[in-house]
């Protein structure tokens, strides 16, 4: 059972999944910024936790990481990842806006999903009858909690047209297209990185480093970290980022912990 919307009196808590690749901005944020939380685990996978109705009413979005303030909930990793290190739009300078735009306007699931399609032909069978049964569950829930309806047939509606539109080829050469602009952002890093700087926009460690710095974690687990040595200045930085306390403390991931997952899932490892 989830908690209450809002802590009263009590320290954030942060809803999040151990391979989640916003999950893991804000865990990087977090503790950048020093923030003491509450860590939940939140089942993505197998128990489809970010669907339950209690979850449903802290993030209607049914998306993971949610932070939980006295005052407020930020559902988007983006603000999260500015509380944290105490910024705001409104606040940032330019150049780490421009980075923060250009990260974010990238959709990293469309590589990372149609490079498990392009390599695994089990999963181009399995994945259609998954969205299918989503689509199923969330109507279900829909009829079991009127007060949430609307939310749960909103979101059931994505997952029909995600069934009706699935093609598994075009979502491999989508991939392909975004493996490409993947490396192409790597470039723009190296270039803005050759003047030895330390961090992505001086003086000093900010949310721009947050973002760019899960970023190269997930080329490494999608298996473009090949790219990155060949860029001698986005290595050095990569290196430094990865040196960070930081970094071992919001549990970056840069492979598949295929044993640590199953844990989490069964409540036996950290999430």
């Amino acid at each position: 059972m989830m908690e209450p919307a809002k802590l009263s009196g009590a320290r954030p808590r942060l809803y999040h999944a151990p391979s989640s690749y916003y999950s893991m901005i804000a865990r990087l944020a977090l503790a950048e910024g020093g923030i003491a939380h509450e860590s939940v685990f939140v089942d993505i996978h197998v128990r489809m936790s970010q669907q339950q109705p209690d979850y449903v009413r802290l993030n209607p979005n049914m998306t993971v990481p949610t932070l939980v303030l006295s005052d407020c909930i930020l559902d988007q990793s983006r603000d999260i990842a500015e509380y944290a290190l105490g910024v705001s739009e409104a606040t940032l300078d330019g150049e780490t806006k421009a980075w923060l735009d250009l990260h974010y306007a990238y959709p990293i699931e469309e590589l990372t999903f149609g490079g498990v399609l392009a390599r695994n032909p089990v999963a181009r069978l399995v994945i259609p009858r998954y969205l299918e049964a989503a689509h199923r569950r969330l109507l279900a829930r829909a009829a079991a909690n009127p007060d949430l309806a609307e939310v749960y047939e909103a979101r059931a509606a994505v997952f029909a047209e995600r069934v009706r539109t699935l093609d598994p080829a075009a979502l491999m050469r989508l991939s392909e297209r975004r493996r490409t602009e993947a490396i192409g952002f790597m470039d723009r890093l190296e270039q803005a990185l050759r003047d030895g700087r330390a961090v992505l926009v001086p003086p000093a460690y900010g949310v721009a480093d947050v973002v760019w710095t899960v970023f190269l974690a997930r080329m490494e687990f999608a298996g473009l970290g090949t790219e990155i040595p060949k860029r001698p200045a986005l290595a050095r930085y990569w290196r430094a980022m990865q040196a960070r306390p930081s970094f071992s403390a919001a549990d970056i991931w840069t492979k598949v912990h295929v044993f640590r997952l199953i844990g989490g899932i069964l409540g036996i490892a950290r999430g």
